[in-house]
């Protein structure tokens, strides 16, 4: 009797690893692995870019060139020429889109009840091996 209980307590005392528990509960439901879609937004803010420069000529003028983000300020008064430019900031915005992995976790009414049970049954056993233990020492 002895080595049937403890046998038994061994049995129910060794349990299977996290992975393999896992790995059932993936081929009862696969859709515990399903993918989600994350949309992850990348910025990139470029500092503006300014050059000045100066050249003597003579005259009085003003001229401006603006090309997308690069702009020339050429201004000319008398015998200075003022030469004024640069690229203003920019930002660059990339969307770029990743699946996750995502493991859906819930417990189940019936998980819940096998749950209880194994504990349950654990201590009954506990409490079955402490009366033989209290039996034994009383007729000693």
């Amino acid at each position: 009797m002895r080595m049937k209980a403890l046998f038994l307590a061994t049995l129910l005392l060794i349990g299977c690893s996290p992975e393999w528990h896992i790995q059932k509960a993936i081929r009862k439901n696969p859709e515990l692995l399903k993918q989600t879609t994350m949309i992850v937004t990348d910025t990139v803010v470029t500092d503006p870019i300014v050059v000045k420069d100066t050249v003597i000529i003579s005259q009085v003028d003003t001229v401006e060139i603006v090309k997308d983000k690069f702009r020339v300020k050429i201004m000319r008064s008398y015998d200075t020429l003022i030469i004024d430019g640069g690229c203003d900031s920019d930002t660059v915005v990339r969307t770029i889109t990743v699946s996750v992995p995502q493991l859906v976790s819930g417990e189940s009414g019936f998980q819940r009840v096998q749950r209880y049970t194994f504990w349950g049954l654990v201590s009954l056993l506990l409490i079955g091996i402490a009366i033989l233990v209290v039996r034994k020492s009383v007729s000693i």
